[in-house]
């Protein structure tokens, strides 16, 4: 048996073929860009995910060679929190939406603070408010573009969309109403009273599923058109991140993970929310809730790196050139600290702010600048990972996964910066597995969820810390908290 995985990510679209075990026997991607046309927007048009998506389906099932009739199901994660409008003849009302990077809904954030007590909502949805709700960005969608509010009939985040794509059917899932901040968590169901208070219709949000149970099958026609088998069934899939967590194997206790792609997650696993104005819940694929904190530039301070460096001048650089003159500067860039908030964050107060550097001297050079990133990305989270130390979360060794593994040096300056193990995945696919392991297990192949853990193997990489250099980040951690507090409200908008 075989199974269609399919990933929505927020930079590529990648569908593979894989085996009932979760391997991935063929791989194909898709890339696509992020638009910011105002300061704290980020958008992306859902037609352009779906006909790369389309693509991706077809040039992997070239790729795969195999029967196309062994195909059992399909399963799809996507990027999380963007609200794409489907109207009434399943049209699409919302020809941009707003990802889950996106922060023009703020000031509908300030208006619910001003009017409720969030620690009261918190515990109800298991959540700060922050603009990266669903809810959130539905309401600004109703004030600000009341037209496209009323002809839309579904609201749905990005793979809920694809899937409604491929069977014409409106569902979610648990991992994705959790991030609504329409979601009771403790009767783990749509809240009327948090409807109420945002002012949205509850009737706009799809039916809640498990992961892994099946919502259609696809069209005839698109079936057809694609090439797979007529009547094969699709499953609720999830998060993107939440699935890769299952294909990594964080399916119990005292277990974290570092996701750094476009953004930074730093996970734990709990059974129950932890209710936290810093720390953000959301409800596993399987049972139990991830709690997490994120730093929307992680990967994507990099990349802004790589960019810079090569506009000054000095041609093309590529991510290995940047880790090359990073390796040639001692441990704390010589005084030189990168904030890496770019895109701003998700606390409260630090909704708008910008990225910098601090300690500049005549003696700092494009290496310097090239580390300091890397450092400051590592100090963003050992910053949060103290507050879950804070907050009773034992961590032991943090496994890490995303297409950063590949820069190993960064991996070197966490484990220093936290004195804590790094251990990178040999499982670059993780999303893809987790689809596949959801879908297994929906169509009854595999028996249980919880036995798929990657976090053991043997091919993983362990990067331990270097005690020699931990008083230099310790004292480097400090100055770099004293400066986070110090720049919190800094920027307004």
């Amino acid at each position: 048996m075989h199974f269609l995985a399919i990933d929505l990510g927020t930079q590529s679209i990648k569908a593979a073929i894989t085996n009932q075990l979760g391997e991935i026997l063929a791989i194909s991607q898709q890339t696509q860009e992020v638009f910011s046309p105002n300061s704290g927007w980020a958008q992306q048009k859902p037609q352009l995910w779906w006909d790369l998506t389309k693509r991706a389906i077809i040039e992997v099932i070239k790729k795969s060679s195999i029967k196309v009739e062994t195909i059992k199901g399909i399963c799809t994660c996507g990027q999380m929190h963007g609200p794409v409008g489907i109207g009434e003849n399943d049209e699409i009302t919302t020809e941009w939406t707003q990802i889950w990077m996106d922060k023009r809904c703020e000031d509908i954030c300030n208006t619910i603070r001003s009017k409720y007590s969030e620690v009261e909502l918190a515990n109800i949805t298991g959540n700060p408010i922050t603009p990266g709700w669903v809810g959130f960005k539905v309401r600004w969608i109703k004030n600000n573009q009341p037209d496209v509010y009323k002809k839309s009939k579904w609201f749905l985040v990005p793979k809920d969309f694809i899937n409604y794509k491929l069977t014409k059917i409106a569902a979610t899932d648990f991992s994705e109403a959790s991030g609504t901040f329409l979601f009771d968590s403790k009767e783990e169901d749509y809240s009327k009273f948090m409807a109420e208070i945002l002012d949205v219709d509850l009737g706009k949000f799809a039916p809640i599923h498990n992961s892994y149970d099946t919502i259609g099958n696809i069209r005839e026609d698109l079936a057809l058109e694609l090439g797979i088998p007529v009547n094969t069934p699709v499953f609720a899939g999830g998060g993107d991140f939440i699935v890769s967590l299952l294909g990594l194997g964080l399916v119990g206790k005292e277990t974290a993970i570092d996701m750094t792609g476009t953004s930074t997650l730093f996970v734990v696993y709990r059974d129950n929310p932890i209710i936290n104005p810093a720390v953000q819940n959301l409800k596993h694929v399987i049972d139990g809730w991830l709690p997490f904190t994120i730093l929307d530039c992680g990967g994507l301070a990099m990349n802004w790196c790589k960019d810079f460096l090569s506009s000054t001048g000095l041609g093309e650089i590529s991510y290995e050139q940047m880790i090359e003159m990073a390796e040639k500067v001692p441990e704390g860039s010589e005084g030189l600290t990168f904030y890496p908030y770019l895109l701003g964050e998700r606390r409260q107060d630090n909704i708008y702010a910008k990225g910098c550097f601090y300690g500049l001297s005549l003696n700092h050079n494009v290496g310097h600048v090239a580390r300091s990133v890397m450092e400051g990305v590592a100090l963003a989270l050992g910053k949060d990972m103290q507050k879950f130390k804070d907050l009773g979360v034992n961590v032991k060794n943090v496994n890490c996964v995303g297409g950063a593994t590949r820069n190993k040096l960064v991996y070197q300056i966490k484990a220093n910066v936290m004195q804590i193990p790094q251990i990178l995945s040999e499982e670059p696919e993780a999303s893809l597995r987790g689809c596949a392991l959801l879908a297994a297990y929906g169509a009854g192949i595999l028996s249980d969820l919880k036995d798929t853990n990657l976090t053991e193997n043997q091919k993983n990489i362990i990067i331990k810390p270097n005690i020699k250099v931990a008083e230099t980040y310790r004292n480097m951690q400090k100055e770099f908290n004293i400066m986070y507090e110090h720049l919190i409200g800094y920027w307004k908008q």
